[in-house]
């Protein structure tokens, strides 16, 4: 490879370690020095070692600083659906996406360039804290925070998320999953730029590792006096990194740095692609193949019907999301096809119903490619709506009934599950006021306990039930009664409200899941 030799590649630390050199010229290549007034990052810039240093707050030099080395926690197992639609606003008619197991929605409708939540996230300003509420969408939908914009808006909040937590406020909107900052990588950049964009990409990741991880500590028997709202568990939004890459090297080394941090689905961005971009898409596609057979890819911005296929066909455990359909339901225009090619039919109709059928012609072709299968990415869709229902109803009470903010009463929610006789029963509770002073969860010391939960119905006989593991479980074990079981009314007469009995109880119940989880030697200890 004959290299250029404007860019001095052989005296760069970079050279052969995270880049092959420059086989040609960069637009940049015949400019006049004058890097005060320049946005590019180049290897030929006075102040590359004052960015560098800035770029993860450790060190100047370009081998410490572009490397893959940051340690992350692995991504927990998921399945994105086939194809779900992209949102550009709220929708007015909620129905028209009641059944959608995921929904996007693009960072720039949910942080403002500053990192504050943007009000078309919460457009009045008293509304709930809840994105679902203000866009109409079903409690059952998972969201998904789609990090592609602009380069300007980008880099404005890469400043900002440096400086404040702005990775919790988008999880306190409901999202569960978020995309890294996708950063432009044009062909034609300097190949610092790249490397750069590159190493931003992870570091996004890192960022909401760290920034959305919480755990509380829980309180400890005897009950404290006041209440356990302050009783938390780990709630965290799930990166999904980008994958790009301007040249194999970067491919290879993003995907072994992948896997070895427990990586196993990706994002590829595919939007505004023209040919030449293409072209290095698909010279990518063999060598991810290769390296990772396992990778699932979640692939933004490809709207024919076409190119899905290519892709599908590539990757057949693939999801795909777009804008199209929300774009054209909102000028009235409807999709139909002929094959693969696209019909786009002008129709009388509210946008949010015509958004409902182009969404369902995407979802039915998808599903249709290579065996795809399913349009939902579960097997008990029944059981996760009635799980996601439940969701909806014990967080939003938390909130509007008993003051708390949104990440704690999720806090709360999952403390609640970690007994589903409990969560019930707390359900019960809020919806007609009725305590059953005797009830003292899943696990008393003795007896065989009754249900007073709507999803099995009150003194339902007991059935055999599984620790969050998966381990068979009978009603009774020895392990429960190394952990103090008391019923709901003696901590009222204690001077507990009932809320924090109940999360009480549901602090007890985790206790005896651990207790479950060491006696049958699954705990790791």
């Amino acid at each position: 490879m004959t290299l250029i030799k404007t860019c001095n590649c052989p005296q760069c630390p970079a050279f052969r370690r995270f880049c092959e050199g420059c086989p040609k010229p960069c637009a940049y290549s015949q400019c006049d020095g004058r890097c005060d007034q320049c946005p590019v990052r180049c290897g030929r810039r006075d102040d590359l070692d004052q960015w560098l240093a800035l770029l993860d707050g450790r060190s100047a030099r370009l081998t410490t600083s572009l490397a893959l080395d940051m340690p992350l926690r692995p991504q927990p197992q998921f399945r994105l659906t086939g194809y779900f639609p992209q949102l550009l606003n709220g929708l007015e008619v909620p129905a028209a996406l009641q059944r959608a197991p995921d929904v996007a929605v693009g960072i720039a409708k949910v942080l403002t360039p500053r990192g504050q939540v943007s009000r078309r996230a919460r457009p009045y300003e008293f509304g709930p804290y809840d994105l679902r509420a203000q866009w109409g969408l079903s409690e059952v939908s998972r969201l998904v925070c789609v990090g592609n914009y602009l380069d300007d808006y980008l880099e404005r909040l890469w400043a900002a998320q440096l400086q404040g937590n702005v990775w919790m406020k988008v999880r306190a909107l409901g999202f569960e999953f978020a995309t890294s900052l996708n950063f432009s990588i044009y062909l034609d950049d300097p190949r610092m730029e790249q490397l750069i964009n590159v190493k931003r990409t992870w570091l996004t990741v890192q960022r909401m590792q760290a920034t959305t991880a919480r755990e509380a500590v829980a309180a400890k028997p005897p009950f404290p006096k006041g209440d356990l709202r302050s009783v938390g568990l780990r709630s965290s939004l799930i990166p999904i990194p980008h994958l790009q890459w301007a040249t194999i090297l970067d491919l290879q080394r993003q995907l072994n740095y992948a896997q070895e941090q427990g990586f196993h689905t990706q994002t590829m961005n595919l939007q505004l692609i023209k040919r030449q971009g293409w072209d290095t898409v698909a010279a990518g596609i063999p060598i991810i193949r290769e390296k990772a057979p396992d990778l699932r890819l979640f692939i933004t911005g490809v709207a024919g019907l076409k190119r899905m296929t290519e892709l599908a066909e590539a990757f057949p455990s693939a999801s795909f999301t777009n804008t199209t359909a929300h774009y054209l339901a909102q000028r009235h225009i409807r999709l139909q096809r002929d094959g693969t090619r696209l019909i786009k039919e002008p129709v009388e109709g509210h946008p949010d119903l015509i958004l409902a059928e182009n969404v369902r012609l995407y979802q039915e072709f998808v599903a249709g490619l290579n065996g795809h299968g399913q349009t939902g990415p579960r097997s008990d869709t029944a059981e996760e709506e009635t799980w996601q229902a439940a969701l909806h109803e014990v967080t939003n009470s938390l909130q509007s009934r008993f003051g708390f903010e949104l990440d704690a009463a999720y806090d709360a929610f999952d403390l609640l599950a970690s007994d589903e006789a409990v969560l019930g029963a707390f359900q019960t509770w809020l919806r007609t006021g009725e305590i059953e002073r005797d009830f003292r969860g899943s696990y008393p010391a003795c007896g065989v306990p009754r249900f007073a939960s709507p999803l099995w119905g009150r003194d339902a006989e007991p059935t055999l039930r599984k620790s969050p593991k998966g381990i068979p479980l009978p009603w009774r074990w020895p392990s429960a009664e190394s952990v103090p079981h008391p019923t709901l009314g003696e901590l009222l007469d204690e001077g507990a409200d009932p809320v924090a009995a109940f999360l009480y109880l549901g602090h007890m119940a985790r206790q005896v899941n651990e207790e479950i989880e060491v006696q049958v030697g699954r705990a790791g200890y």
